[in-house]
């Protein structure tokens, strides 16, 4: 217990309003916000001196057009970081409902959130698996990683290791991957926060 729950922990959430401000004001959006406020100080203060504003209105022009394209950007930034947030919120509901663990030589169904290091787990094709395993032993086990790697194609899980790399390891199963064939019997290796999900 000492690695706490087999369960992601949410990440902190920031205010949306702070999330805008961070787009409208940083970077290169900050110097145009600056050009923009240049260009409509040198307007007013123009107008105010000479009293004809169509000496300086390019100013005004340009000055409006900097703050809307500063906006309209900050605006596209904030969506896609929203849409972002929203997928990575949707991980969240990838976590197996029940995990099927074999303790103390008998079989049994318990919540995926108590699985600790070493337990030893049996997944079936259609199950999503509970914690990142190494497999010793499978029956035609085929393995769906698109959440973590983006392939469509099933991966062939086997108990020989074949690659040092642990996302192309044969020997691994990822937790909240999907069981799309076979079985297996798998030894907890990382829970929570500290598998390859997390």
């Amino acid at each position: 217990q000492k690695n706490g729950m087999n369960c992601l922990t949410p990440p902190r959430s920031t205010p949306e309003v702070l999330k805008f401000a961070k787009h409208m004001f940083s970077g290169f959006s900050s110097l145009l916000l600056v050009a923009s406020a240049m260009c409509l100080l040198l307007f007013i203060v123009t107008t105010a001196r000479t009293g004809n504003y169509h000496l300086q209105e390019d100013n005004l022009y340009l000055g409006i057009i900097l703050f809307l394209v500063v906006l309209v950007t900050s605006c596209f930034s904030y969506y896609q970081e929203a849409k972002s947030a929203f997928i990575m919120k949707g991980f969240l509901k990838l976590v197996p409902q029940n995990a099927t663990v074999v303790r103390d030589g008998v079989a049994q169904t318990v919540d995926p959130r108590n699985l600790v290091l070493g337990d030893l787990v049996m997944v079936n094709s259609g199950d999503r698996v509970p914690a990142d395993i190494r497999i010793v032993h499978v029956d035609r086990f085929k393995v769906d990683n698109s959440a973590l790697t983006g392939e469509s194609e099933a991966l062939t899980r086997t108990p020989h290791n074949t690659n040092t790399e642990p996302l192309e390891a044969t020997n691994l199963a990822f937790f909240s991957t999907f069981a799309v064939e076979g079985q297996c019997k798998g030894i907890v290796v990382r829970t929570g926060d500290h598998t390859m999900m997390g």
